[in-house]
């Protein structure tokens, strides 16, 4: 994700160079509104391990008309990447920087001894960030955050030191969705939060969704009259464990009977209907599950479960949405504000009750029968075969630098953007930043010792959007837990890691590089390195530069072969 202008040869004689497109749009065409003069507030929603097209604008099944509604007043990417990991992506699109650069060079619980000497990897924002509400913060918007934090657990990490008038965060990756009293600690140790950065208790009518969104709806009603707005709400739906209430499951009695298979193959059919891929693309196998009859039928039950929990956080986050929104509308501010939505990174395929460190807590402490499945005191993962359904029509999921795992719904909406239009103009998180600071109309610059904004902003896309698809026109270069990836045009190099995240050894290739031409293959069921080796090559040089300049400390070396 990092960029660098270097020229890229592809095949044989044919150059592709780095290069901006011209644009006419620009952040003054946007904000410029003759009924209202206030400076723009800016809303921004990010869900935690949602998969591409589990929402209804975006091919799936699961009930969300608020996000349907922002989808038909403005711009859906269907090229928008994130990192395969949460706290990571949190810091790209919050610095605007390559999350090495500001401490996050891997998810710190899955980072080696090694890497945790270095200052890229200490899992908080180091002394190099400079966050997008520190900005606005001091340009005069008020500032709120509300929902999952995952950049630091201690006092001096809290968001009150990064730029937030405002806050209530959960401080870690995993946390129960329901206040649980006595809760024994899990793997990672307790489940805290913080009120303006201060340890604080839950209430115990909470509700992770419900009560993000009640905060943040309590902090803007109460903010001064003469400040715009910049509002973060981070849910922790619908990332394990899968918790919801009784009433939002029902809804989904009677989905998901045929199994993850039937599910995968609608939700491609759906995708392609919407013209997100081309008509061409194949769908990609799943892997490592097995085939549903295979299954008995309290094994089967329990699988149709699993996925109908997980809509249900979908659709409860989706209703908690349209309740903010309708908050801002009683107020007269939803036609002054921006509003961005995304995931983290894809749905999540890991079983967390079979796997190592999780396995004995979450089995020993918590109650997984069917009945009660759902409930505060269970704990279920989404799991291997769901997870790839949900990336549809990308393949894999959390975890891996395939498209699954890190190609993320956005749906932009806002004042002049245009409505119900698509843009297949790839982008990523790191992107977001420079395009609020756009439309807000603050300074760019980066200080000295601060890591600048890698990312390019979206007001020409979000003022003339093109549905057709269009790769970055510069390398952008992404390592996680050893997990790599280069996009340049229509082509895409990856190795996935063999460090655990949800696939045995076999299951996948691992630690050696593949090629693919996502134009023709977004779902990545073609390795063509052995045509096009010399594009492989490039690839890789450019991957190279950025583990240099970014310090990647390596865990999963890699080879051509």
């Amino acid at each position: 994700m990092s960029v660098f202008n270097h020229k890229l040869v592809i095949g044989s004689g044919v150059v592709l160079t780095g290069m901006s497109a011209g644009h006419a749009a620009t952040a003054t065409d946007l904000v410029s509104n003759t009924d209202n003069q206030k400076p723009p507030n800016v809303l921004v929603i990010m869900a935690d391990d949602l998969g591409f097209s589990d929402i209804s604008p975006y091919g799936g099944e699961i009930q969300t008309p608020n996000l349907q509604m922002l989808a038909e007043n403005g711009v859906s990417f269907t090229d928008f990447s994130v990192t395969p990991y949460s706290a990571p992506s949190r810091a790209a699109f919050l610095t605007g920087s390559d999350p090495h650069e500001v401490g996050l060079g891997n998810l710190f619980e899955l980072s080696t001894d090694e890497q945790k000497e270095d200052p890229d990897y200490v899992g908080h924002l180091n002394d190099k960030a400079l966050t997008i509400a520190q900005r606005l913060q001091q340009a005069g918007y008020y500032t709120v955050i509300s929902g999952k934090w995952h950049l630091g657990t201690e006092e001096e990490d809290a968001p009150t030191n990064w730029g937030f008038d405002e806050s209530f965060v959960y401080l870690k990756g995993d946390g129960n969705h329901y206040k649980r009293d006595n809760y024994p600690d899990g793997p990672d140790g307790d489940q805290p939060y913080r009120l303006n950065g201060e340890l604080t208790e839950l209430p115990d009518d909470f509700y992770s969704s419900t009560s993000y969104a009640d905060f943040l709806m309590e902090s803007l009603n109460t903010r001064p009259d003469d400040k715009p707005f910049f509002a973060y709400l981070q849910f922790t739906a619908p990332h394990s464990p899968l918790q919801a209430p009784r009433e939002d499951i029902e809804k989904y009695s009677n989905y998901y009977q045929d199994g993850p298979r039937a599910l995968a193959e609608q939700r491609f059919k759906n995708v392609k209907k919407l013209n997100f891929i081309p008509e061409s693309a194949k769908q990609p196998t799943m892997v490592a599950y097995p085939e549903w009859e295979s299954f008995s039928e309290e094994d089967r039950q329990k699988e149709i479960k699993r996925m109908q929990i997980y809509a249900a956080m979908v659709d409860n986050m989706d209703t908690n949405i349209g309740r903010v929104l309708a908050n801002l509308e009683a107020k007269g501010e939803l036609d002054n504000t921006y509003i961005f939505f995304f995931s983290d990174n894809g749905a999540a395929g890991k079983y967390r009750e079979t796997a190592g460190r999780w396995k004995d807590w979450v089995n020993n402490d918590h109650d997984n029968s069917l009945e009660n499945m759902g409930n505060y005191d269970s704990y279920v993962s989404q799991g291997l075969g769901w997870a790839q359904a949900s990336n549809m029509p990308f393949g894999l999921f959390k975890g891996y630098t395939s498209e699954g795992g890190m190609r993320s719904p956005l749906i932009a909406s806002g004042p002049n953007i245009p409505k119900d239009t698509v843009s297949g103009k790839y982008s990523n998180l790191m992107d977001l930043a420079p395009t609020i600071l756009d439309i807000t109309g603050v300074q760019k610059t980066t200080p000295k010792g601060k890591a600048p904004l890698d990312g390019e902003t979206l007001i020409p896309e979000l003022m003339q959007p093109n549905v057709q698809s269009r790769g970055p026109y510069e390398a952008e270069v992404l390592e996680m837990n050893g997990a790599k990836t280069v996009r340049f045009g229509d082509f895409k190099a990856l190795a996935n890691t063999h460090r655990f995240a949800g696939l045995d050894d076999g299951d996948i290739p691992t630690q050696q590089w593949q090629l693919y031409n996502l134009a023709q293959d977004p779902g990545e069921t073609t390795d063509i390195s052995d045509q096009y080796p010399g594009i492989l090559d490039s690839l890789i040089a450019y991957y190279n530069d950025y583990a240099e300049d970014v310090g990647v400390v390596e865990v999963s070396p890699t080879s051509k072969q």
